[in-house]
């Protein structure tokens, strides 16, 4: 999906239909022009255990609006038409791709363009039929991967993930701020162990200085509510001046 580079790249993050529905494409576009090289496209979910207060209001205002599946890959086939060099991908909750079917959800993910998935809670014990499918139209599953993690499971999760691997810096939720450090140096050391693909770091990245200190030691930085914070507080102005800040 993207390769392993000098410099580090920077993977930005929407919900389909959030606050501002009718300028998330905007937005989108916005992150393409200014560098971004991987855009995650979330379907709205009513327990989206893994973001934090900013993403969890997102997801339950685009429900509020009508927003599902459909409306998602909706989205995701007019922006990666519109933006073919940019690599989209989908993140979701199990709930959703196991209501949708899961060779269905594959084959409608594809068809709109998206190169694969993050679904943080989808346990890898009950994942063997939607690995087969996601082998079967060559989708990404994408692997959250949390620092307190064992070897034997790492080794595990590493071997069932494609495109890239989604390194979490820190334990919690999305959106809080994250000191980092020696800590992270460990676990990215180590999990360079277990892997040939890329890595991205997640979590906490909030600022040029966050993809900065991620130079070398990561392959993807991942940056979530601040994009979000900066659209809500300055507009698409605001969102453009953030995003060229971090990919310069």
């Amino acid at each position: 999906m993207i390769p392993r580079q000098e410099k580090i790249a920077v993977m930005g993050h929407v919900v389909a239909g959030d606050v501002r529905a009718s300028q998330v494409a905007s937005l989108i576009d916005v992150m393409v022009e200014s560098g971004v090289k991987i855009i995650e496209i979330q379907i709205p979910f009513s327990e989206p255990i893994a973001d934090g207060p900013l993403f969890l209001k997102a997801n339950h205002q685009a429900i509020q609006q009508g927003v599902n599946h459909e409306v998602a890959f909706e989205l995701m086939s007019q922006v990666s038409a519109k933006h073919p060099a940019v690599s989209f991908v989908f993140m979701t909750y199990v709930n959703i791709i196991f209501k949708i079917g899961y060779e269905a959800f594959v084959k409608s993910s594809v068809e709109a363009g998206a190169k694969g998935v993050i679904v943080p809670d989808f346990p890898i014990e009950h994942s063997e039929e939607f690995l087969q499918y996601c082998e079967k139209y060559n989708f990404c599953n994408i692997q959250v991967i949390p620092p307190n993690i064992d070897d034997i499971r790492l080794a595990k999760l590493c071997s069932k993930s494609s495109g890239f691997v989604y390194a979490v810096a820190r334990l919690g939720v999305t959106g809080k701020h994250t000191d980092f450090g020696d800590h992270l140096d460990l676990f990215l050391g180590k999990l360079r162990k277990h892997t040939k693909l890329p890595i991205a770091v997640g979590f906490g990245v909030r600022s040029y200085e966050d993809v900065s200190f991620l130079q070398g030691r990561a392959d993807l930085a991942v940056i979530g509510s601040r994009g979000l914070e900066v659209f809500l507080e300055g507009g698409l102005k605001g969102a453009r001046e953030f995003w060229q800040s971090v990919t310069k």
